[in-house]
């Protein structure tokens, strides 16, 4: 395919063009599936970034009733296969990289400070996905694998503990009639849940509002918070793609339906996606570092177990394998990818991008060693 780029975002124009985004628009419809992230049959790894409304798109346009996918070959060796007359869907690999500057004489370019200079570059490769729904032959653990041990959803109470812990205020008020995100009091105000006619849509609702509040300066410092212009902008309009994104995100990963939509974006954001090949990778890419931030931020505001026991034992364990990072991973650390035992951050990186790695070294279990200001693996840190 000569334009990955231009072909995604087709896809997306289409679904936009028939008035929804994938997985978003149409709450309306109470007999849709409620999508969960897509995620790989095989191995059970999500998918990231631009390929979750990508598949969310063609499982429902195709009517699956699954957001598993698996390739032609993993299908073959699982025993199963394709039936024949199947179309594929398309998927991408996105990995940015860097490339020193040189001169004629092969010498490195230097900036103002005596830093070499470096030229951004991406690479991106499609590569096509089958939905189990269009194979047969498969084995049962794949076709009806048991529950995910991710995060359970109890009731609305696991929401109602995860807005809680964001660390972000949030104010409730009986006779406000529309949500909204005030930046410079950083704060969230939404109507009381009575004033919503589903909790779905209370919650997609304040999931939306919760993602624009991660472009706060103290947080991941988007340009469309920080650099507020006018509702209506472009940029604004931007941001409002990031948050519906973001909101779809934290709904698939809570098994909610998503009801957070304003039709009255639509044409803005068909502006932005024709004007700009690379816009929804870089829209979905934020989206997916705010659903990020924001649970991560909770996990770290949860309180700790009752008894001293396990809390001790929590705090002895250390992992003995680091965790299989992902393709949004790539993005994330660009040129310092494949992430080494310790990992000395570029500190003049843009501020949300920082912040986002911390995050991220966090989770994928990093200590930082503050006399060098290194990030140390924490299995290496306790050897």
């Amino acid at each position: 395919m000569s334009d990955i780029y231009q072909a995604i975002t087709n896809q997306i124009l289409d679904s936009l063009e028939a008035g929804y985004l994938p997985g978003i628009g149409n709450p309306w419809d109470p007999s849709s599936r409620t999508p969960l992230i897509p995620c790989n049959a095989v191995s059970g790894r999500q998918y990231q970034g631009i390929n979750v409304p990508l598949l969310w798109g063609m499982a429902d346009k195709r009517k699956y009733s699954q957001d598993r996918w698996l390739t032609f070959r993993q299908a073959k060796e699982a025993g199963g296969s394709v039936r024949k007359g199947e179309r594929s869907t398309l998927a991408c690999f996105y990995k940015p990289m860097k490339r020193q500057i040189l001169d004629d004489a092969g010498d490195p370019v230097l900036d103002e400070e005596g830093n070499p200079k470096e030229k951004s570059f991406a690479i991106l490769r499609g590569f096509n996905l089958f939905n189990v729904d269009q194979c047969d032959g498969l084995p049962d653990a794949i076709t009806n694998p048991p529950p995910a041990g991710g995060e359970a959803f109890d009731g609305f109470e696991t929401l109602d503990d995860f807005i809680s812990g964001c660390g972000i205020k949030v104010t409730h008020s009986l006779d406000r009639d529309e949500a909204g995100y005030l930046p410079r009091q950083d704060r969230v105000l939404l109507p009381v849940k009575s004033r919503f006619h589903s909790s779905e849509s209370y919650y997609s609702v304040a999931l939306h509002e919760l993602t624009h509040a991660t472009g706060h300066e103290s947080r991941l410092a988007r340009p469309g918070i920080t650099e507020f212009d006018d509702f209506g902008s472009p940029q604004y309009a931007f941001e409002e793609l990031v948050a519906q994104m973001g909101s779809a995100f934290l709904c698939g990963h809570f098994g909610i339906r998503n009801e957070a939509f304003d039709a009255a974006y639509i044409a803005s954001w068909i502006e932005v996606l024709q004007s700009d090949k690379k816009a929804i990778f870089r829209a979905s890419g934020a989206a997916r570092l705010a659903a990020e931030f924001l649970k991560q931020v909770h996990q770290e505001n949860r309180p700790q177990a009752s008894t001293d026991q396990p809390i001790k034992a929590s705090a002895e364990a250390k992992p003995t394998r680091r965790p299989q990072a992902d393709d949004q991973d790539i993005e994330l650390f660009g040129h310092q990818w494949p992430l080494g035992d310790s990992v000395k951050l570029d500190s003049t990186v843009d501020r949300g991008s920082l912040r986002a790695q911390i995050y991220r070294l966090k989770q994928l279990g990093y200590e930082l060693d503050t006399a060098t200001q290194t990030w140390i693996y924490s299995a290496v840190a306790a050897a």
